[in-house]
């Protein structure tokens, strides 16, 4: 299961304010200046839930260009304006990422949400939806990129994607 983190600001004083912030951003833009360090918290929750975590499911994510494989392979990172079910996804799972003719087939490492001026690989609005930008990013590791049609006989599946763009598929 991925954790949502969230920021913590220790001042240029010494002291530390109560408000955890979602990004590294609003940290810096809410106390302009007067920031000695963040620090990455988990935050606490009231009521947590034991989720059985499946090996045998992978993250699809579909409506890819080819171009978006190769962005996404050499930075390191995904973006995507829907965010996976945190409870679904954990670091090591299979990521499948899909355009028309390759797959990229990598493990997950983190999410986190999308932050324009940390994510600078990508730009911060969609190709295909303009009105719409970025509010997520997936790490991942030991990707390659491989034919779509090996991919579909190795997991047995035609890799199609749902609205929205994220999916599981039993591997």
């Amino acid at each position: 299961m991925i954790q949502e983190r969230q920021y913590q600001v220790v001042l240029l004083n010494g002291s530390i304010p109560s408000t955890l912030y979602e990004t590294r951003q609003d940290a810096l833009r809410a106390h302009r200046g007067n920031v000695s360090k963040l620090v990455e918290v988990v935050p606490k929750k009231t009521n947590k839930k034991e989720t059985l975590i499946d090996s045998d499911v992978a993250l699809l994510i579909s409506q890819r260009s080819d171009v978006d494989l190769d962005i996404s392979i050499n930075c390191g990172y995904a973006v995507m304006y829907n965010c996976p079910n945190r409870t679904k996804i954990y670091p090591g799972m299979r990521y499948l990422e899909v355009s028309e003719d390759y797959v990229l087939e990598a493990e997950i490492v983190k999410l986190e949400k999308y932050e324009k001026s940390l994510h600078t690989h990508w730009n911060g609005i969609t190709p295909r939806f303009p009105d719409r930008i970025w509010r997520y990013a997936i790490f991942h590791k030991n990707g390659k990129i491989i034919d779509r049609k090996t991919i579909q006989n190795k997991y047995n599946n035609p890799l199609k994607g749902t609205q929205g763009g994220i999916s599981y598929i039993k591997i």
